[in-house]
């Protein structure tokens, strides 16, 4: 914005520079605005989705611990056979 303000300064004056600087401000404070509401609408809907599938989420990770568990057991009990398998 400086470099604009001063290019316009060298060719306009003062007029030409001030009203310059004032256009770029308000256009990157618009912008900066627009992107702050886009943001905040998208998190908004992002955080619906999310509430939305909570429970499936939950459901899954309940099946996972659950396999997760089986697994350790069997690792447990045939732990002599995973041994002779794995070799370390």
């Amino acid at each position: 914005m400086a470099g604009l303000a001063g290019y316009a300064f060298t060719v306009g004056g003062f007029a030409a520079a001030f009203t310059a600087f004032a256009v770029a401000a308000m256009v990157l404070v618009g912008l900066l605005f627009t992107s702050a509401f886009a943001v905040a609408g998208a998190q908004e809907s992002t955080l619906q989705r999310i509430k939305g599938q909570a429970p499936v989420v939950k459901r899954w990770g309940g099946h996972v611990l659950i396999t997760l568990g089986l697994w350790f057991i069997a690792l447990a009990v045939f732990a002599d056979f995973f041994a002779e398998l794995f070799p370390v």
